[in-house]
């Protein structure tokens, strides 16, 4: 016997209070709202809100609408079910439009080119091509050039990780060192436990490798929490965990340190991999260094993975891995791929942090960031409507904003688009579609009234989507009468 249109409804936002995606004390959507999502009539949603409030799940207020019961935080947190991803067309379609002719992009997370050192990078590139010519040409087969490797090992020694240069694979980016990681430790149809919401290069590396992810509810400030991920690690054959312990995207989240010894502790108990994906622990406003994850681990579970992409601009396709006790498996695995990557990139960045000046832009890149922040968000309080919420940070370029309740990220992004302004929606987070009324923000911007418009004009869309989504439910008010 099919399942109810109800049961189904009843079902999904059951598994969304349980994993955290809706707190205790927290309201749902609205019944109207619900019919929206699920495409069901008023008759049907209601009765799914009937049966979880009969579970205790939720508790009705006159007027008000419903609202999560508090006794749900006592219930066992259990994540979504593992499953398997399809997030490729999404992400491809989002990023087609953000990048259109005449489209002010605030989405796609990458750094402006006046924000680089482009006139430094120039000349160092005269100098490679005019005295070493004959190195750039000649073939590589090694696990990366020596003396790039040896500057990325002093790099690693700001978040408290000693390392011998031998035990450094570079990459072709971030992304990349992750794909080689996970395809070391895990298989198809394996499960690999990661950060609800989710950066989507992530969900793709997942989906084209075949295996399932599980999504577990994080904090907005503090990231995975160590009992969510301890419940997992119980219920469900993880295989991996890919993490992003400092300044998360897109929510900016900063692991606090007795929540990373806690993950290393359950990691190293239950024999798994960690792959800790340090892109942007550099960009730290505050130069406070934390810790990373690897620093505290005693058994080489920890697959530490960085890149320069997200400092020195995407077209620098290069990143660095240290591998563990998986080291040997990841570098067999690399060898296969694409042997090494390009000799003059790898040359270029060594030169420019050995002459000191990666250190200087960093510098110079976090305080233009911080500057942005500050700008953006007093830019999108004047903007927005009341009850837009912006999830501040100490690093990172990258701002999460949740819009009022009934917001459509995606709806909003379809009129966005045809207004000349992108961003990222939050459904893009999610292999399960979450984070509707949330939208991210690329900071790294060159900041200026056609960005101050841009914001303004995405400010006036959210405005126009609530009335009418308002005088909507006036209609069927009335029409109830």
């Amino acid at each position: 016997m099919p399942i109810k249109k109800y049961q189904l409804v009843a079902d999904t936002i059951s598994q969304q209070i349980l994993t955290g995606y809706f707190q205790p004390g927290e309201k749902i959507p609205s019944v109207r709202a619900s019919c929206e999502q699920f495409h069901v009539s008023m008759t049907t949603v209601q009765a799914a809100y009937e049966i979880l409030e009969d579970n205790g799940l939720v508790t009705s207020r006159p007027s008000s609408g419903y609202f999560v019961s508090r006794l749900a935080d006592t219930e066992h947190l259990t994540p979504i079910k593992p499953q398997g991803i399809s997030v490729y067309n999404r992400m491809i379609s989002v990023l087609n439009d953000c990048h259109k002719d005449g489209v002010i992009n605030l989405g796609t997370a990458v750094v402006s080119p006046s924000l680089l050192p482009t006139h430094q990078i120039k000349k160092l590139l005269n100098k490679l091509t005019r005295d070493h010519m004959l190195e750039l040409v000649a073939p590589e087969f090694s696990s990366g050039y020596p003396p790039l490797r040896r500057e990325f090992a002093k790099r690693m020694l700001n978040v408290n990780v000693e390392v011998h240069p031998d035990d450094i694979l570079i990459t072709g980016g971030c992304q990349d060192a992750i794909a080689l990681a996970l395809s070391a430790v895990a298989n198809a149809g394996d499960i690999i436990a990661v950060e609800s919401p989710c950066f989507p290069g992530l969900l793709q590396v997942i989906e084209s490798l075949g295996m399932k992810a599980l999504p577990l509810p994080c904090s907005g400030s503090l990231g995975m929490k160590p009992d969510v991920l301890q419940d997992a690690l119980q219920s469900w054959p993880i295989s991996a965990i890919v993490l992003v312990p400092s300044f998360s995207n897109p929510t900016g989240s900063l692991m606090p340190i007795e929540s990373r010894k806690r993950v290393i502790e359950l990691v190293e108990e239950y024999d798994i991999a960690l792959i800790e994906d340090d892109l942007f622990s550099e960009l730290n406003y505050q130069d406070k260094p934390v810790p990373a994850i690897k620093s505290l681990e005693m058994k080489g579970n920890v697959i530490y993975c960085s890149s320069v992409s997200k400092s020195l601009g995407s077209g620098f396709r290069l990143g660095w891995l240290c591998g563990g006790k998986y080291h040997s498996k990841v570098m067999k695995l690399k060898a296969f791929r694409n042997v090494s990557e390009p000799l003059i990139i790898q040359m270029l960045i060594a030169e420019l942090m050995k002459l000191g000046g990666y250190s200087k832009h960093l510098k110079k890149l976090k305080i233009a960031l911080h500057h942005n922040q500050k700008l953006m968000q007093v830019c999108i309080k004047n903007s927005f409507p009341k009850g837009t919420l912006v999830n501040s940070c100490d690093g990172g370029y990258v701002l999460w904003v949740q819009l009022p309740e009934l917001c459509d990220s995606r709806e909003l992004f379809t009129q966005a688009i045809k207004n000349g302004v992108a961003f990222f929606p939050g459904d893009v987070f999610s292999p399960h579609e979450h984070y509707l009324s949330y939208i991210r923000f690329n900071l790294a911007v060159k900041w200026s009234q056609e960005i101050e418009q841009a914001i303004k004009c995405l400010g006036e869309l959210v405005k126009y989507q609530l009335e009418r989504r308002a005088a909507q439910s006036q209609i069927e008010r009335a029409a109830v009468n």
